[in-house]
């Protein structure tokens, strides 16, 4: 059973009601989900294939009622796409302070970056209420393991091997793709143009900082700042006033978003062009 979260209306930064429904779902969702945190597999943790690790969860007890109902475990690839593995529980297991659940990981995985999304589920009153999606940290998966002649743990993978266990994923930052605008495309001085981002669902980003557009590798201004969180995508119609245009020049935007791991991450949308 692969988990899923149903996709709220994409977040229109420019929009007073978007604003409004915004705060309202991030507002709700900090009342029944707050005080959660999955403090194991943790960045640290080294798993073997084959071999059996542990998820914790904890929470700050409160009138609510909290039930895990479902784990699944997730890897990250090399381009920053998160990809379900397999359900790896489900059912209904008592949140009161603290739950642990044991799993083995596939022996025929690859090596690379996994974590595990947990889902929980609230009741007050008798009453069901929104249910909360938490992801572990990232952690990392070797395909063996021996302990040599010192007495030392040695594994089949280089910990170390950035191309098998990215630096930038560890820190939470995948998940996430700037769609428009789109390559190739050309834009005058004046004109609106559309930055459109999308989250995966899976995606350990979280809250959207800051916007910043750019010749090159030549920051030209800030297009938006501030603190939005968002569950499956943002947009904003930048109004683009500037002096000094390169018609020759690519141009591009760069979108800052923090991580659940208080990284800040950044992706960067496809070049275009600006004619006068």
């Amino acid at each position: 059973m692969k988990l899923s979260i149903a996709a709220i209306s994409a977040l229109v930064l420019s929009s007073a009601v978007s604003y409004t429904a915004a705060d309202s779902y991030s507002d709700a969702m900090k009342s029944w989900c707050g005080g959660l945190a999955i403090t194991a597999p943790s960045s640290s943790t080294v798993a073997v294939a084959g071999q059996k690790t542990k998820i914790t969860v904890t929470r700050k007890p409160d009138a609510r009622k909290k039930t895990i109902t479902g784990l699944d475990l997730y890897s990250v690839d090399s381009a920053g796409k998160a990809k379900y593995v397999q359900n790896v529980w489900s059912g209904s297991y008592s949140l009161n302070t603290k739950a642990t659940i044991s799993d083995e990981i596939p022996s025929n995985v690859k090596a690379g970056l996994y974590y595990y999304r947990i889902w929980v589920t609230n009741m007050i009153n008798n009453q069901h209420g929104p249910d909360c999606i938490e992801t572990s940290r990232t952690f990392k998966v070797t395909t063996g393991s021996h302990t040599n002649a010192a007495g030392d743990i040695e594994y089949a993978e280089s910990l170390h091997d950035n191309s098998i266990y990215p630096e930038a994923h560890q820190n939470g930052c995948f998940g996430l793709s700037v769609d428009y605008p789109t390559q190739g495309s050309t834009f005058k001085v004046n004109d609106h143009i559309h930055i459109q981002a999308n989250r995966d669902s899976s995606s350990q980003t979280d809250a959207l900082t800051k916007i910043d557009l750019y010749k090159g590798d030549t920051l030209v201004n800030t297009a938006w700042s501030g603190s939005e969180s968002f569950q499956t995508s943002f947009g904003l119609k930048d109004h683009l006033v500037l002096k000094d245009i390169d018609t020759s020049a690519d141009y591009h935007y760069k979108v800052y978003v923090t991580s659940k791991s208080s990284s800040t991450c950044t992706f960067e949308s496809d070049n275009f062009k600006i004619s006068n």
